[in-house]
């Protein structure tokens, strides 16, 4: 669609168009195994299992500390249960498992995201801690000094991969590494925990400053791709869908592959109508809590019709509810310290903001399943809390708060909201097709034309596939050579009459 010439006038010459860390990944798995496709696919879930018990830990934590303090006795039990449902609300997500299914980075991107939030709640235990009144030998403060520090080098490792593989996830790497410091006593302490965590998040972010000097590139230019996510999501016509403005090309000529001249130019548009800006945004926010999973890559109902096991998993109303009410509730009975909150908080706007930036789908959403698990797990200790006291009370105003917010996702979406895309049939009939399969692939075509009503291009849809269907061209699957069935193999009505 253009010679590189044409692209450097949108992007930035031998800069990184999006985060590195992932297509690295995929080469070096790719070195490894021949392909990266399945080893890709068995990290992420195992990635997600570690995530999965990261906040099964937290919440854990978190009960035996609501137990110590009322002294309770007998509430092991539930404990564990509402432990292990937190962790299986997240491992189970089914946007999340389903992202986790493709070789794109927002699988993984939720999962570091959850492991910044959860490794600072787990290491609330501290025996240094302030609200720790016991006196500790030097000794043994020495060694929890020098575990902190670890576990601030850790933090900041991890902090600085998660940045390689999205810048978005900074201000959650930076404001876990804060929290972390702020969990010890003593200024001296504090500073060598900062000077830790500062460390391990330099080392990954250096091999990129050296990469980008080495190519001409500003130092710390992490990907290209902002300039063409602020005009896709914000340009002048754009509708809080996928659907890009008709603007983005000659926004992107203009802005010459600045970032800030991008900004600058996509605000110039709003000049002769600057309310038209704020609708947008609000429009957004309100897809961010909707229960629809927009489609960009891939499309989330049309794996679900085809995947059963996918209908029975939790989705977005199933974590909204519990999850921000647990959170709230708990910040107001002093479960969550004030800084902890403040990093839930952090985790929940980090996704939101790549949303409001851009525009809202399935992936860009997924980080959110952290937080919110972590908060149905403290919604179901202190529910359980609650009904263990008979504080009937209390234990009506969480139901009816969590219940109103799970119906909140189920309000009719501002953006157009179908469940099919003429262009998932058209790929998938091509594949089936390829494979030899020519009558499940005609009844692909057939499924669509019958159930696809809601495509918001329908009309497109209805032309595209009678011409695939009527005449063996398959230009419009954008399929590579290896995934077309020969012409002779295709189906193809008018050469049949």
């Amino acid at each position: 669609y253009g010679s590189p010439e044409d692209w450097e006038q949108w992007y930035q010459k031998n800069a990184y168009f999006s985060g590195p860390l992932y297509p690295y990944g995929l080469a070096a798995l790719r070195l490894m195994f021949g392909s990266p496709v399945w080893p890709a696919r068995i990290l992420q879930l195992l990635l997600a299992c570690l995530a999965s018990s990261v906040i099964a830990l937290a919440v854990f934590g978190f009960g035996e500390d609501l137990l110590r303090r009322g002294r309770e006795e007998g509430g092991a039990r539930g404990l564990a249960a509402a432990a292990i449902l937190a962790g299986l609300l997240y491992g189970l997500y089914g946007p999340l498992v389903f992202h986790d299914g493709f070789l794109l980075r927002d699988g993984p991107v939720a999962h570091l995201s959850t492991l910044l939030l959860a490794w600072p709640l787990i290491a609330r235990g501290r025996p240094e801690e302030k609200e720790e009144k016991r006196e500790i030998s030097s000794n043994e403060e020495e060694r929890a000094a020098a575990q902190g520090g670890r576990s601030a080098l850790f933090l900041g490792l991890l902090g600085g991969v998660a940045i390689l593989l999205k810048q978005t996830t900074a201000p959650l790497a930076l404001a876990s590494l804060y929290l972390l410091s702020k969990k010890f006593s003593g200024g001296a302490k504090r500073r060598r925990i900062a000077l830790m965590g500062a460390l391990g998040l330099a080392l990954p972010l250096s091999v990129l400053c050296i990469r980008n000097i080495s190519a001409g590139v500003p130092p710390l230019t992490f990907d290209t791709r902002q300039a063409l996510g602020l005009v896709w999501g914000n340009g002048e016509g754009a509708s809080a869908s996928t659907s890009p403005p008709a603007s983005m090309g000659r926004i992107l000529t203009e802005a010459r592959g600045s970032t800030l001249r991008t900004a600058r130019v996509v605000l110039e548009g709003y000049k002769d109508a600057p309310l038209d800006l704020p609708k947008l945004l609000l429009r957004k926010f309100a897809t961010f809590f909707n229960a629809y999973e927009a489609p960009d890559n891939a499309s989330f109902y049309f794996f679900r019709d085809r995947l059963r096991i996918l209908r029975w998993l939790p989705v977005f109303s199933c974590l909204l509810g519990a999850g921000l009410v647990g959170l709230i509730a708990a910040r107001m009975l002093g479960v969550l310290r004030k800084g902890e909150f403040a990093l839930a908080v952090v985790a929940i706007l980090t996704p939101l903001a790549a949303c409001l930036l851009v525009f809202t789908n399935s992936r860009y959403r997924a980080a959110i399943a952290g937080p919110l698990a972590l908060g149905a797990g403290l919604f179901i200790l202190i529910t359980l809390k609650a009904l263990r006291q008979r504080r009937l009370r209390e234990l009506g105003l969480l139901a009816v708060a969590a219940g109103a917010l799970s119906l909140v996702p189920l309000l009719p979406s501002v953006i157009p909201a179908g469940r099919h895309r003429f262009s998932d049939a058209m790929v998938y009939a091509t594949l089936l097709e390829g494979q030899g399969d020519r009558a499940e692939a005609a009844r692909e075509v057939q499924r669509y034309l019958e159930e696809g009503a809601d495509d918001s291009l329908r009309n497109a849809g209805i032309v595209s596939l009678r011409h695939w269907y009527e005449t063996g061209n398959r230009d419009g699957a954008n399929i590579a050579p290896e995934g077309l069935a020969p012409p002779e193999r295709r189906l193809n009505l008018l050469q049949r009459r």
